[in-house]
């Protein structure tokens, strides 16, 4: 569908009848010319507008692929900004469909000393991470129990339990999505 500064131009059909010279020019159309981004005023392709203009599930994947030449949607052409945090949800990825070589935000586990209820050194964590698990093991039995519920991660470094259970002669099991981590910056020497 053209669009002439912003504005759908309906497409004329042929007109297969002989005309005569009129100053009315109803018997010719003239294709628009290219648009330049300056031409489309910002905010114009609403959500309102958009439903206005196509039918729900016009634009399948197949269409799309016609459309849109390989090599457009890229991050070294700056158009992958266009896809926002959890644009694709994990409902969208089928399983067993990312290798684990691929997955930039590992799990991470640490064991530390526990003690009482307030702040707990974690080497590595930070506020973006997510927190997983937090498992006291006793001292004296082994047994683990459960203290997820009673801790977040305060600041870098650092999770805290205030006013929650005293771990003192306790290890804590401590499992955390590392989220803030750039796997592509880490090096390694061997």
């Amino acid at each position: 569908m053209p669009f002439v500064n912003g504005v759908f131009v309906p497409r004329v059909p042929p007109n297969n009848q002989s005309t005569s010279n009129s100053n009315d020019n109803l018997n010719s159309y003239r294709a628009p010319e290219p648009l330049d981004g300056d031409d489309i005023p910002n905010g114009l392709f609403t959500t309102s507008l958009l439903n206005s203009k196509f039918a729900a599930r016009s634009f399948t994947a197949s269409v799309l692929k016609r459309l849109i030449p390989d090599g457009v949607f890229s991050a070294a052409n700056g158009m992958r900004a266009l896809f926002t945090s959890g644009f694709v949800s994990r409902s969208m990825i089928a399983n067993d469909a990312i290798s684990g070589s691929k997955i930039s935000n590992p799990i991470k586990v640490a064991l530390v000393d526990g003690g009482s209820a307030g702040s707990h050194t974690v080497a590595g964590i930070r506020t973006g991470d997510e927190l997983i698990s937090v498992l006291e093991q006793n001292g004296t039995s082994g047994l683990l129990t459960d203290l997820t519920t009673e801790f977040a991660i305060a600041s870098s470094d650092t999770i805290t339990n205030s006013g929650g259970t005293d771990t003192s002669g306790d290890k804590l099991l401590v499992l955390y999505l590392d989220k803030t981590t750039d796997l592509t910056l880490v090096t390694l020497t061997i």
